[in-house]
């Protein structure tokens, strides 16, 4: 009788392994991070510190139809940071008024190393319509 039941549980287990193995998984979301760092001829930044020209505090990224995206500053390292989407390709940097940056960013997906699943990321980078150098850490100059 204790076979039966060992073997019982043990065939449940397994299925229940298997029917995990086969539904969508969704344990996180993992996304790729791109930081901009804006600097001057000098390499000062133009963010952060005493000779800073730009508010991070006032600095937007728009995507799409002028939706608006999460912007996080990261003053230990004077850059801003956002999160890069599969769903939009275009990012409007405004910085004032009359000063606009765009990011283009051609986007491929590869499979997550920390969750299950994919994760987006960029296969090539251009800023104001010039390809730059394809890292998570863009440099602009101004």
């Amino acid at each position: 009788m204790r076979k039966v039941y060992k073997i019982l549980i043990l065939s449940l287990a397994i299925s229940i392994i298997c029917l995990n193995c086969s539904e969508e998984c969704d344990d996180c979301l993992e996304l790729t991070t791109k930081n901009i760092k804006y600097i001057n001829s000098n390499g000062t930044n133009l963010l952060f510190g005493n000779q800073a020209t730009y508010n991070p505090d006032s600095i937007i990224i728009k995507v799409g139809n002028d939706n608006n995206i999460s912007v996080w500053k990261q003053e230990d390292i004077g850059t801003i940071m956002f999160n890069l989407e599969e769903s939009y390709t275009t990012y409007y940097i405004i910085l004032s008024d009359s000063l606009i940056d765009t990011l283009d960013f051609e986007l491929a997906e590869r499979k997550s190393t920390s969750c299950c699943g994919n994760v987006t990321y960029s296969t090539k980078t251009l800023l104001n319509g010039l390809e730059i150098e394809n890292n998570d850490l863009v440099v602009i100059t101004h």
